[in-house]
């Protein structure tokens, strides 16, 4: 069950879909406070209702499509979304990445990948309000430097024997520290170890497909003895 009761929109084109989604969230104890089928009437829905997450189709009624809706989101609101579609080609994903989505499932999907997605994106969008003011950023010595560490930038760590990898979206760095030295320097809201190889940061948290968490283009595995403490992390909102 979803605490709080978290107020979501859906923004569908199908009625029989988007009734039966509705229906969905209800039995998992979300709030669905409306529907819309075209991103006229959506984006007065989300200003009028300010809803905690938007479910939202690109395939929409009217000129204007999901893709589109989500820019105007982006610009104008800053409310989190996870698009519903069937659309997975190329074209439509590099169209996607661009908005910073909260979330993609594609259709047909499950109750388990809809709940963990909306769950994943209400924490991550909760999380990254905070992220700024509890970040605390660190030197690691790389050769005769010394490196600075953007906590907020870090997506997560690898132990690797006595070194432990650090892998932002841009560069991976391999310093000369134990994975738990590592850990004891970040802020603990925002990280969560899954496995004995690895803490993550939750924030980057794409997906959680088949016993692995996604990041980017990086497939973590959870460990079985963490897998309760992460669930559990990542569902108190």
């Amino acid at each position: 069950m979803a605490a709080e009761q978290k107020r979501i929109l859906i923004v569908e084109d199908e009625l029989i879909i988007a009734s039966d989604i509705e229906m969905t969230l209800n039995g998992l104890g979300y709030n669905v406070i409306g529907i819309e089928d075209n991103a006229i009437d959506a984006i007065n829905a989300i200003k009028d209702l300010t809803p905690d997450l938007i479910l939202l189709d690109i395939n929409l009624e009217g000129d204007e499509d999901g893709v589109m809706l989500a820019e105007d989101i982006n610009a104008k609101i800053g409310i989190p979304f996870v698009f519903l579609t069937s659309n997975a080609d190329k074209l439509t994903i590099n169209r996607v990445k661009r908005t910073n989505p909260a979330g993609f499932i594609v259709k047909p999907f499950s109750e388990k990948d809809l709940q963990s997605n909306i769950e994943i994106a209400l924490f991550t969008h909760k999380k990254q309000k905070k992220s700024t003011e509890q970040a605390k950023d660190f030197f690691v010595k790389e050769g005769n430097s010394l490196v600075k560490i953007k906590v907020k930038d870090l997506l997560f760590a690898q132990a690797d024997d006595n070194y432990t990898r650090l892998f932002t979206s841009q560069k991976m760095h391999l310093i000369s520290s134990t994975l738990k030295k590592v850990s004891e320097l970040l802020e603990q809201d925002s990280f969560v170890r899954i496995h004995r190889s690895y803490i993550i940061n939750i924030n980057y948290i794409d997906k959680i497909q088949d016993g692995n968490v996604i990041i980017g283009k990086y497939s973590l595995p959870i460990g079985r003895s963490y897998n309760d403490v992460f669930f559990d992390k990542i569902s108190k909102i």
